[in-house]
């Protein structure tokens, strides 16, 4: 599955990879791949009223081709087709839905053209992923809820990038048109036209003799958020472990103005402009340590929404002004390398009342807990 935090996140065909099959069409070989899963999740509560306590999902289905682009065969593709849930610690699946974007939609989430004109540059047009946190699809992360920061990301757009490896390092710079789950949904439509990205990964190992990877990504938007992020990951065997850091800054555009205005992120003229978060994962991973076919992933949040007159803070994370914290584990049995079931516990508290249960009533905390079945191909 996903590395974790995935550092550059290379999309479905990075955990199908290995069991996908090739086509021959028109003297060339194009991989399959894809997945299914099923699952069932409940919580205590949820973000802007109560929708459901529990619900059964067909969490992913998805199917791709793609054809790697290089020197000798320098156009390639990538595409998935896709129907996938988006639970998320903060709101359901169901809010996300209504409230974001319809992902129930069977169509293409993932789909651009690679060109390779010389070796070691890329170039990716199309419909991208962004290149850090966590993946759209549940079958590609190690949690089945997407974690706080997740909430804070571009994560798809329309645009292109270009690629370079340096061997020592990998460095990458796009553009692209906005879009994606947190930019063009109501009620947070930013109407962002345009956005730039840009970042760089690297082993320190082969730097400096020591150490584990790390990554720094910019993602600035016209007129919208302006986002930093660190993301390292250092693999011990038995345990996984990563870190990433996120820290967020708005444009005079989005701040939060004057109560009572239409401004996306509108209520108070002293609201902060800036917010940042962490997160940590461990995952304790029997699998590759030939032990058992079980890992234990775990994700530790905390995010400061920054501060306000009012509960809404900076506005960048759906958790009211002030600290955030969450913590998550998901006990994950591997049977076949292509398949997986696993249950997990979420748990996030939050500083304001945001959440809602099915009373009316509203609480500052949000229990979820779940279980899901996949199989990749």
């Amino acid at each position: 599955m996903k590395k974790i935090l995935g550092l550059a996140a290379a999309g479905l065909l990075a955990v199908s990879a290995a069991n996908a099959g090739n086509l021959t069409v028109a003297n060339s070989d194009i991989v399959l791949y894809g997945g299914v899963s099923a699952s069932y999740d409940w919580q205590s509560s949820d973000l802007v009223d109560f929708r459901t306590n529990d619900r059964f999902h067909v969490s992913t289905f998805a199917i791709g081709l793609t054809k790697k682009a290089d020197v000798n065969s320098p156009i390639g593709f990538n595409a998935a087709f896709a129907s996938f849930a988006v639970p998320t610690l903060i709101a359901s699946n169901k809010v996300v839905n209504d409230a974001l974007l319809d992902t129930a939609q069977f169509k293409p989430w993932l789909a651009y053209v690679t060109i390779a004109p010389v070796e070691g540059l890329s170039i990716d047009a199309g419909l991208l992923w962004n290149q850090f946190g966590e993946a759209p699809l549940t079958i590609l992360n190690r949690n089945y809820t997407r974690g706080i920061l997740f909430t804070g990301h571009p994560v798809l757009y329309a645009g292109a990038r270009a690629s370079y490896d340096f061997g020592i390092a990998k460095v990458y710079v796009g553009y692209n048109q906005g879009g994606g789950l947190r930019q063009d949904g109501k009620p947070f439509d930013f109407n962002i036209s345009d956005a730039w990205e840009a970042g760089i990964s690297f082993n320190l190992k082969d730097l400096v003799g020591v150490g584990g990877k790390v990554a720094l990504h910019t993602y600035d938007e016209s007129e919208g958020r302006n986002l930093y992020v660190l993301c390292t990951s250092v693999d011990l065997g038995l345990i996984k472990t990563g870190i990433e850091v996120d820290y967020t800054t708005l444009d005079d555009a989005v701040k939060r103005d004057e109560v009572g205005t239409a401004n996306p992120l509108g209520y108070d003229a002293n609201a902060d402009d800036s917010a940042w978060g962490i997160a940590l994962n461990i995952d304790i991973d029997l699998l590759d340590a030939q032990i058992a076919n079980v890992t234990f992933p775990i994700r530790i949040e905390y995010v400061d929404n920054g501060d306000s007159d009012d509960v809404k803070g900076s506005g960048v994370y759906l958790t009211g002004k002030n600290g955030t914290w969450s913590f998550t584990i998901t006990p994950t049995w591997k049977p076949t390398k292509n398949t997986f079931a696993r249950v997990e516990l979420g748990y996030v508290s939050t500083d304001q009342e945001v959440f809602k249960e099915d009373d009316g009533s509203t609480k500052d905390s949000r229990t979820v807990a779940a279980f899901e079945a996949g199989f990749l191909f």
